[in-house]
């Protein structure tokens, strides 16, 4: 099975020597979701000081696989709106 490595970078970037054998850059994307999810979770009310992490997955060789980023904002999305009740 392929390693895959999970980087990870909140302003401060952490390399990832050990990496993870999964079965393929499907299982890695996945992965990379549950990974952020897990960190966001651990980091708390710590997350807002940030305000992004990210999780840089790549192969054996250094290439980017995938990146899963979380940001928090004050404002809205460009173009996010509330909708109208019943829809």
């Amino acid at each position: 099975m392929p390693r895959y490595y999970f980087h990870t970078d909140n302003g401060h970037a952490v390399r990832d020597d050990l990496g993870e054998e999964l079965a393929d850059a499907d299982a890695a994307r996945q992965a990379a979701v549950t990974v952020l999810g897990e960190i966001l979770r651990y980091r708390g009310s710590a997350f807002w000081t940030s305000r992004r992490f990210s999780v840089i997955v790549t192969d054996p060789d250094g290439r980017t696989i995938v990146s899963v980023t979380a940001a928090a904002s004050d404002v809205p999305p460009d173009g996010w709106r509330i909708p109208e009740s019943g829809q």
